[in-house]
């Protein structure tokens, strides 16, 4: 079977009936070309404008058979991918390589043979091969010589200057109470942003420059711990955060046990720990100690033992720790703090019952705003004394309960005996 070949009457060269100006081409297997005149649905056209992205190395395109194009028939192959291909002849015998991001402009210049004569000029570089590092600013570096993401981390310990040549970077903060000062609008350029943390003990404001607003404030306020990413707002000329949160909403929990049903003598909360616990005893048969284990997690907690018994000790410890457990007496309100190992009593209150430092004659524990060296106070253990002026006047003795001893260390008068002065 004889190849078809189109003549034309007027110049007696070849001629192509049809045209197609421009073909997008990734491919991943060997390609050939065919004249538009020729072509089926399945194979690929010889456009005059091809970009081709190949997805491995070692891959060929085949141009159209030579003897059925008209000489000065012309393709432009550019390869937009990320690795080079061959350019060969339909008889796979002459080749070019296309480099990465490289033209190359082929031209038909002997169509006597189904090769084909081609001659071919490399055409510049374009934009889309442009050397990574050159390309790379603000926010972007270079992986294995491609394009990437990058955050610029700058530890600081002082207000640090900030302008529109800090874009991208993420400020940590390692101070105690500070200042970040956002620059003024109008020497920021659109899509600015950066990123903070609060790293230190104190909390972070974060200022706009007036009139600029930041979520719709003059500041915000960014408490250890807490980050996010601050956006320049162009259309409103201020700022807004994200993945900054706003304080919660606290919610307490709370829930009441008695002791007194409680079988043996402890109480496992690490699945869940209330935040105010109030221990109460019905009945009165708990003759023993509550140790109560707690979970390793930071917390705050309201523990009131409202037993109102003697002995109804309630212990406190969490989960996994070496701490001695906390003692928690009848009587007593604790707020406590649980850094997850240990825990910390931040106040001490009661319940019905109040519990005082011993004190002294001079400073007694029960004394008055008007006069602070009068009162009552603890002598020793089942000793109680009162004080005038600093100095002990009746001491109330019954170590010995069986001898209970009143001590006045004063002269006593009697105003309704005759003569009751003694």
């Amino acid at each position: 079977m004889t190849t078809p070949v189109y003549v034309s009457p007027f110049t007696g060269t070849v001629v192509t009936p049809t045209d197609v100006s421009y073909l997008a081409l990734p491919f991943s297997t060997n390609q050939t070309l065919n004249w538009p005149s020729t072509v089926n649905g399945a194979e690929v056209v010889a456009a005059r404008i091809i970009d081709c992205t190949a997805s491995t190395s070692g891959l060929s395109i085949a141009l159209p058979q030579g003897n059925q194009g008209t000489l000065g028939s012309d393709i432009l192959f550019r390869n937009l991918g990320a690795f080079s291909f061959l350019v060969t002849d339909y008889t796979s015998g002459a080749s070019f390589t296309v480099p990465v991001g490289i033209s190359k402009y082929v031209y038909l210049v002997d169509n006597t043979t189904a090769a084909g004569v081609w001659n071919n000029v490399t055409f510049a570089a374009g934009t889309s091969v442009a050397d990574a590092a050159s390309l790379a600013g603000a926010g972007l570096t270079t992986v294995g010589g491609q394009l990437a993401t990058t955050q610029n981390l700058v530890d600081v310990t002082s207000s640090p200057v900030i302008n529109d040549l800090s874009r991208a970077a993420t400020f940590v903060w390692n101070g105690g109470a500070g200042t970040f000062n956002l620059p003024i609008f109008s020497s920021l350029s659109a899509g600015w942003f950066i990123g903070f943390r609060n790293n230190g003990s104190g909390s972070l404001t974060i200022s706009p420059v007036s009139p600029s607003l930041i979520n719709g404030q003059s500041s915000i306020i960014a408490n250890p711990g807490d980050s996010g990413f601050i956006m320049f707002d162009s259309t409103s000329n201020g700022f807004v955060t994200v993945g900054f949160l706003t304080a919660p909403n606290v919610t307490f929990t709370a829930a009441s046990y008695d002791v007194d049903t409680i079988v043996g003598n402890t109480l496992n909360l690490v699945s869940f720990a209330p935040v105010i616990q109030t221990y109460i005893a019905q009945s009165g048969t708990r003759t023993q100690t509550l140790a109560v284990t707690l979970p390793a997690i930071t917390q705050i907690y309201i523990l009131v033992n409202n037993t109102n018994q003697l002995g109804y000790n309630i212990t406190f410890q969490n989960q996994g720790t070496s701490q001695p457990p906390f003692v928690l007496t009848a009587g007593s309100i604790v707020t406590m703090l649980s850094d997850g190992v240990n825990l910390y009593p931040l106040t001490t209150g009661s319940t019905g019952l109040f519990y005082a430092t011993n004190g002294t004659a001079g400073l007694p524990s029960f004394s008055f705003n008007n006069d602070t060296h009068t009162g009552m106070y603890l002598v020793g253990t089942s000793i109680l004394g009162l004080s005038a002026n600093s100095t002990q006047l009746v001491s109330i003795d019954n170590t010995n309960p069986s001898q209970p001893l009143v001590t006045v260390n004063a002269r006593l008068t009697a105003q309704l005996i005759s003569g009751g002065a003694f």
